[in-house]
């Protein structure tokens, strides 16, 4: 299979902001601090997945649930890195950071960032993503809990599973 056809990790973070009400390209891609190119290609790649609706410029949530919640931590895993200073992430992020009262917080790097604090690096899933908290928070928002199951243990992915599948529509909020 050709290396295009392959699932990216932006295209987690595009079909995540998606959730939403699309724009342009061209508004997507300043809101996510990419190229509308790259957008496109993502848009692409997440049709042939499955991960949009059919002809719509809008998530497959079903489809998105299930591959961030039992894949995404196999197919783009984190690691926890060295002690940096940057913007919270995982269950150093809301909403999660008020489940867990973590002492060893995890950032993606990002020195000169507004809000950033000292914690362990990890890479996220896209350069760009240190400027979503300003950018687009509902989306940052998303992607910190992405990033707990994908570097977290089995109680911060429990939790984070639960927090997405609410925002995904998967789940009620009794739990059913």
């Amino acid at each position: 299979m050709p290396t295009a056809s392959r699932t990216a990790p932006f295209d987690i973070v595009l079909s995540l902001r998606l959730l939403q009400p699309a724009g342009t390209l061209v508004q997507l891609a300043e809101e996510l601090s990419v190229v509308p190119s790259q957008v496109h290609a993502s848009l692409v790649r997440l049709a042939r997945a499955g991960l949009l609706r059919p002809n719509a410029r809008a998530t497959n949530a079903r489809a998105l649930g299930e591959f961030v919640i039992h894949g995404v931590r196999y197919a783009f895993p984190a690691q926890r890195g060295e002690l940096t200073v940057g913007v919270p992430t995982a269950y150093s992020a809301p909403p999660l950071s008020s489940d867990f009262d973590a002492t060893d917080v995890l950032v993606w790097a990002a020195p000169r960032h507004a809000g950033a604090v000292q914690g362990f690096s990890v890479v996220p899933l896209y350069p760009g993503a240190i400027t979503l908290a300003e950018r687009s928070p509902a989306t940052y928002l998303l992607v910190a809990m992405v990033d707990a199951l994908r570097i977290g243990d089995p109680r911060v992915r429990l939790v984070a599973r639960q927090r997405l599948e609410r925002a995904l529509g998967l789940r009620g909020d009794d739990g059913a």
